[in-house]
């Protein structure tokens, strides 16, 4: 049912970009710019840093976590007031739960995270000021970090562990594979600087026996050079 209900919400917002960006571009054009704006401006590049506030989809017991990131961005032009912004960054995230009288850990991740990202601009092109809309296709690969992990149930039960700290990306715990959705916000404030906002779902199960997928928010400051 879940499976089910995260699909129709994926269309949903699918079909409501490609609706605006129909919109947007009719209200875009004007009777002066007969050309349509392509390919013939070049890439900009630039470098990116921002924050994360992330979690696991457990139904109870889970805590949102700080991270960070960090990364090479670039972006070209496509048609009109479309544009493709790809960016690579490094990150860290991670979340925190506690079962009551079963278990509790402290998740921390390292993770390489490449970004597609298809945006929509508005605004005063002139000065590059305007409010940015963005669906972005993500993956991320976990490349490192350690996680602890302590047994709550009574020492006398089978198989209890105490306190443990293992590798977060193992056999055993998460998987280094994810990939997902960014939606997001921003506002472009002049020619070089960007500030922007996203709302981050995975689409996969981040381990074999369990059906937790990671999600959060991040927020970034970009400078095209």
């Amino acid at each position: 049912m879940r499976n089910i209900i995260l699909k129709k919400s994926i269309y949903y917002i699918l079909f409501t970009f490609l609706l605006s960006a129909l919109f947007s571009t009719k209200i875009m054009a004007q009777p002066v710019k007969s050309k349509v704006k392509s390919s013939n401006q070049p890439w900009q590049y630039g470098l990116r840093a921002g924050a994360s506030y992330d979690i696991a989809t457990l139904q109870q017991g889970a805590n949102y976590k700080m991270g960070w990131k960090a990364g090479l961005v670039a972006e070209k032009r496509l048609v009109y007031n479309m544009y493709f912004q790809p960016s690579l960054s490094i990150q860290n995230k991670g979340y925190s739960y506690e079962r009551p009288f079963y278990d509790k850990a402290d998740i921390n991740a390292y993770l390489i995270e490449g970004v597609a990202g298809l945006l929509m601009k508005f605004g005063d092109e002139k000065i590059g000021r305007g409010f940015i809309i963005s669906i972005s296709p993500y993956f991320t690969y976990g490349v490192g970090g350690k996680s602890s992990f302590e047994d709550l149930r009574d020492t006398t039960t089978n198989n209890y562990y105490g306190k443990i700290t293992e590798k977060t990306f193992s056999d055993n715990r998460i998987k280094p594979f994810d990939l997902g959705f960014q939606l997001g916000i921003g506002y472009d404030i002049n020619h070089n600087w960007e500030i922007g906002g996203n709302y981050i779902f995975g689409l996969q199960r981040m381990m074999s026996y369990t059906n937790f997928r990671w999600k959060g928010f991040q927020v970034h400051l970009t400078y095209f050079l």
